[in-house]
């Protein structure tokens, strides 16, 4: 393809006679304005006193007997709930390596990702009890 052909306003055997390219012959369509906002989850329910953040997991942090005196909150949804009390690993991690502090795919797995702390749950008076899900 020859470039800068003299004397010739359409080039070379009229490739420069149309643009090649689509010419816009028409307005742009309407902007479709923002999207709804998503629905807020519900705190999730540890038992009938507690609850956690949504999207988090309730660990029981004391338990006597069947029954659990204390909740902690895993900052994950499905979490595994270590036996330390006081850390949690995600649930594509669960197995708890409680002396090395880290969660494993399984147990011989030399691979792993840091255990996470657990926070303490929220007394359910500090915010209502309206729409809350359970995942005790």
């Amino acid at each position: 393809m020859e470039r800068n052909v003299a004397n010739t306003n359409t080039g070379k055997c009229g490739i420069a006679m149309e643009a090649s390219y689509p010419i816009k012959k028409g307005q742009n369509p309407p902007n479709p304005g923002p999207s709804p906002p998503s629905p807020v989850k519900p705190p999730t329910v540890c038992d009938n006193y507690y609850s956690c953040p949504q999207s988090s997991t309730c660990c029981c942090v004391y338990q006597y007997g069947t029954y659990c005196f204390a909740w902690g909150c895993c900052p994950l949804e499905s979490a595994t709930c270590c036996d330390d009390h006081y850390s949690c690993c995600p649930h594509d991690y669960p197995v708890c390596n409680i002396d090395e502090g880290t969660c494993l795919t399984s147990k011989n797995n030399p691979l792993g990702v840091k255990a996470l702390r657990r926070t303490p749950a929220i007394p359910n008076w500090a915010h209502g009890s309206e729409g809350k899900t359970n995942s005790a």
